[in-house]
């Protein structure tokens, strides 16, 4: 049960923009992309014509992606307000080296550094997919760029807890 406006906290503010902002870029995938996601499986749903977020989903789920996570980092650092820079420029470069490594050569360098039993494991058994099926977008490291510069205000104002 959620509690009312001003009693929640700002780290359950933060997990749930946070949350929303992943809804919206697996909203992306399921109706304009028609499920073309590993995390999706066999999705029913062919994708919308004409899309539901038009050009904008070429690139929103990179831009909301770190936005999300920087915001979930931030929440599970609240006591350590001076860490909101180190967590941007990381998820920052975190998101980028992934980015990145869908491009040839990286792609397969990947996939074949990857040990053997991913396979077996749910959560990271479609790492190499990523790599190998993902296709580089240098527009994407843009929006990731753009996702993190947005974080900041928003995570620094959340843990903050409203101040001005």
């Amino acid at each position: 049960m959620l509690m009312p406006g001003k009693q929640r906290t700002p780290e359950v503010k933060a997990l749930f923009l946070a949350t929303s902002f992943l809804v919206a870029g697996i909203l992306v995938y399921a109706l304009d992309r028609g499920g073309h996601a590993y995390f999706l499986g066999d999705w029913p749903i062919p994708p919308a014509a004409p899309a539901v977020f038009g050009a904008l989903g070429d690139h929103l789920p990179t831009l909301l992606h770190p936005l999300a996570f920087i915001l979930i980092t931030a929440a599970a650092l609240r006591p350590w307000p001076r860490s909101l820079p180190s967590i941007c420029v990381a998820w920052f470069a975190v998101e980028c080296l992934f980015e990145i490594g869908q491009k040839s050569p990286f792609d397969s360098a990947i996939e074949a550094a990857l040990p053997a039993w991913f396979g077996s494991v749910p959560i990271v058994q479609n790492t190499a997919n990523y790599f190998t099926r993902g296709t580089f977008d240098p527009l994407d490291l843009v929006s990731i760029g753009i996702g993190t510069v947005i974080a900041y205000p928003i995570a620094h104002r959340l843990m903050k807890g409203g101040e001005r």
